[in-house]
């Protein structure tokens, strides 16, 4: 009975041991802390054991239990100060960008981030604060800004708040986050720099969904074991402000934007390594002119896969505002060449009456990742303008070739 006491008691540590969401260098040696004391307490059950199998138990028994209860203890200091620190991690994105526009090569320290997490018990709390410094074409808004937004070649550079929210995890089915938040959709939740391919990110983003959410989302997970994997299905339902400049602290409404997604992850296996799927919907009012807004309905689909060495994503979405369609997609297959070498190529393209843009555009790339946190980036494209009615300036009519290069470090 004691030593099923103690196994529990083991048991409940190690599945205890969340870690923060940064890692940090103290964290992980405070991990090791944990760790040798996660030992100690299986060697005094090995000894446990063995003195079970003599007579004379009861006195050693005691002090073992004595003993065991102090190095429980001093685990679950390690687990307060563990999870009572304040984890702070961010990035720095650097490149260089030489294309056929009319804006000139520059270096660009494209994006300087500061992460800061923190949990305490059910409840967490994320905070990204962002500084960027880039330069683009004058047709496109400025990159991490809002539609319409002015780009900066002062130099000053901008600050952005990406994520403000606090999040309370009641279980895998069911979480609540509230606060400012990005997009549920694959890029935007996977869009640190150390983690996407290519420098530049796809033509059609910000011309769809919304890049953030300021409002309530509820969102949870179900899973069904299939062997060896499972088969699971995601949702995520928000209510937020309508998407206009200035709507972190006010809304130009009382009805509210409303999306919500389904993700289906398939089971995998053998050469399989990943196969999802998802289905985005988002109807909400958007920004005109002024203080007017104007009803935007958005729906999009989006696929991963891997298998071996081979990895595909794509994303497309469809937009109605005020009687004008609008659309972009981006395909993105790539291939494994080494744990740290991958290549990829892209075919990407936007139609968008409201801001005059109709353009598919060609890149390809390489990205060398000789650690999880630290990625260099070269890649080429051509961009080819559609023709479109909507189409008035000469200049948007003409393709142009570009260049980009990064080096990226996550801390």
């Amino acid at each position: 009975m004691t030593k099923r006491i103690f196994c529990l008691v083991a048991i409940v540590l190690i599945g205890g041991n969340r870690p923060a969401w940064a890692q940090q260098d103290e964290i992980a040696r405070l991990r090791a802390e944990l760790v040798t004391q996660q030992a100690t307490i299986a060697q005094l059950l090995q000894r446990l054991d063995a003195l079970e199998k003599k007579q004379s138990v009861a006195v050693t028994k005691d002090a073992l239990e004595d003993e065991a209860k102090t190095q429980q203890d001093s685990v679950n200091s390690l687990r307060e100060t563990l999870l009572g620190k304040v984890n702070v991690s961010g990035y720095s994105n650097f490149r260089y960008v030489n294309d056929g526009s009319e804006a000139p090569s520059a270096f660009q320290l494209d994006h300087l981030g500061l992460i800061l997490g923190k949990q305490l018990g059910r409840f967490s709390f994320l905070a990204e604060l962002e500084l960027q410094n880039v330069a683009h074409h004058a047709s496109a808004p400025a990159e991490g800004g809002s539609e319409g937004a002015k780009v900066d070649v002062s130099g000053e550079g901008q600050v952005a708040v990406e994520n403000a929210w606090m999040e309370y995890n009641h279980n895998r089915y069911l979480n609540v986050r509230v606060g400012k938040q990005l997009s549920p959709q694959y890029w935007w939740q996977n869009r640190y720099p150390n983690l996407t391919y290519s420098t530049d990110q796809p033509i059609y983003l910000r011309e769809l969904f919304p890049p953030e959410l300021v409002g309530v989302t509820v969102r949870g997970s179900v899973a069904k074991p299939v062997g060896t994997s499972e088969f699971g299905v995601a949702y995520s339902l928000y209510a937020a402000n309508n998407d206009f400049e200035g709507n972190s602290q006010s809304d130009l409404r009382n009805g509210k934007a409303w999306g919500g997604r389904m993700q289906l992850k398939f089971p995998t296996g053998g050469a399989l390594k990943r196969l999802d799927v998802a289905a985005d919907i988002y109807q909400g009012h958007t920004g005109v002119a002024g203080e007017e807004l104007a009803e935007d309905k958005v729906t999009g689909f989006e696929g991963q896969l891997e298998v071996s060495r081979f990895l595909l994503n794509g994303e497309y979405a469809r937009g109605e505002s005020e009687g004008v369609t609008r659309s972009g997609f981006y395909v993105q297959p790539a291939v494994r060449l080494h744990p740290d070498w991958l290549t990829f190529y892209r075919i990407e393209q936007l139609e968008s009456p409201r801001i005059e843009r109709a353009e598919t555009r060609h890149l390809a790339g390489v990205n060398y990742r000789p650690f999880p946190q630290i990625a260099l980036k070269l890649e080429y494209y051509r961009s080819v303008p559609l023709s479109r009615s909507f189409i008035s300036s000469e200049e948007a009519r003409k393709p142009f070739n570009g260049f980009a290069t990064a080096a990226v470090f996550f801390f």
